[in-house]
């Protein structure tokens, strides 16, 4: 079954909304507007409101440029594909890591091609991730950990889940019940972890795959339940990571 993808558009003209929201809704499959702002303020809220897969995104604005919008997340959850009219921002477009680069007149060829590395890349992430998920769930790797106390060598099958704590720390639960802290964030340590089978399912809370033993799905309820009996709950913008997560790696 091929993957729904959520867009949101953010362009201060009117005509440009409507006519891109036209032909991603008219001719690409799978994807719907979810939202449609015509400044970054409004975008910004559109974004955090509907959590989209790929945001395409005007660069002359009133107030702000397009690449404004990227500063005000602390991590970016959705692909970026910048719309203009005008050739000369490629290079800074690239250098904000965006999958695309449209100039208006927004073709059909050029929205598919975009669409096809948008998924293309979250296959290929997905493809990396079921590598690791198989060579680590055996094995006995190591990650180190700076603490308050120094460095702490930890086996990836003894962490069961990391949450955000105070400030810019975190807290590691391990299966044996004991917690320690981490003096690094929570976005740091998903970075270092990204290498094994962990997977971020809350703003504040990351999960071994290894050690999850239910997710729960009733009424809009979604969480998790682990090895060590702690229940994790599942934010929105991670849930379509997860299922397919869990598609992939029977619990």
């Amino acid at each position: 079954m091929v993957e729904k993808l959520n867009v949101v558009i953010v362009d201060d003209e009117i005509k440009s909304r409507e006519t891109l929201k036209h032909l991603i809704e008219g001719f690409i499959d799978d994807v719907v507007v979810v939202g449609l702002a015509n400044d970054v303020l409004n975008g910004v809220k559109e974004i955090q409101k509907h959590e989209p897969d790929v945001v395409f995104l005007d660069i002359e604005m009133p107030n702000y440029s397009g690449f404004s919008l990227i500063e005000y997340f602390d991590e970016v959850h959705f692909e970026t594909v910048f719309v203009t009219a005008y050739e000369k921002y490629a290079l800074k477009a690239h250098k904000a890591d965006a999958i695309g680069y449209l100039l208006k007149p927004v073709s059909i060829d050029e929205l598919v091609e975009v669409f096809q590395k948008v998924r293309r890349k979250r296959q290929e992430e997905f493809g990396q991730f079921q590598s690791r998920y198989i060579s680590e769930k055996n094995n006995n790797s190591r990650i180190v950990f700076p603490t308050f106390k120094g460095l702490l060598y930890l086996q990836v099958k003894e962490i069961c889940r990391v949450e955000s704590a105070q400030g810019r720390y975190t807290t590691i639960y391990l299966t044996s019940g004991e917690k320690l802290e981490c003096t690094m964030s929570l976005k740091d340590c998903m970075d270092k972890l990204n290498y094994s089978t962990f997977l971020r399912v809350h703003r504040s809370a990351i999960i071994n795959l290894i050690h999850l033993k239910a997710y729960v799905r009733v009424r809009g309820d979604s969480h998790l339940l682990l090895d060590d009996d702690s229940r994790v709950e599942v934010g929105a913008q991670y849930k379509e990571t997860l299922n397919k997560a869990v598609s992939l790696f029977p619990i």
